[in-house]
């Protein structure tokens, strides 16, 4: 799998690239789904928000979008949008700490890659107990402050 970090965030953190490639290979092996690749965009909440607008119509601020690239039947090709201002202010707003919330998010976008959804409370407390999962098997640091 090739895994890709974009920073257009000018983010004051470097990102652990080796924890965001052993999640995803943790998570393609267990539930079964090859991936090609996934580039992580790390972007502000003004681009989030017009991103957001643009391809779902909504008009908010977001932590993450997920897109799914490639053809039926192919690997997962995957872009995941970050909003790492959004990750900053969910982990106050949750009290954790910011290294706790990007893994979550992180875990969020790809388990959307893989086929899950949360638009229905049973979906998202099945998608948030998949991620409390997934956070257990991986207690690196996701995130260095440079």
């Amino acid at each position: 799998m090739k895994l890709e970090i974009i920073d257009n965030s000018k983010s004051i953190y470097k990102f652990n690239k080796n924890y965001f490639l052993a999640v995803a290979s943790t998570i393609s092996n267990i539930e079964n789904h090859g991936f090609n690749y996934i580039n992580i965009i790390f972007t502000n909440d003004k681009d989030m928000r017009l991103l957001k607008k643009k391809y779902f119509n909504q008009d908010y601020y977001t932590d993450i979008i997920s897109f799914n690239l490639e053809e039926p039947n192919d690997l997962i090709e995957g872009e995941l949008y970050i909003g790492i201002n959004q990750i900053y202010k969910n982990s106050i707003k949750f009290n954790c700490n910011i290294n706790s919330e990007l893994k979550r998010i992180f875990i969020h976008g790809v388990l959307h890659l893989v086929g899950y959804d949360d638009q229905t409370q049973a979906d998202k407390k099945n998608m948030t107990k998949l991620e409390d999962k997934y956070i257990a098997l991986h207690d690196d640091v996701i995130l260095i402050k440079t």
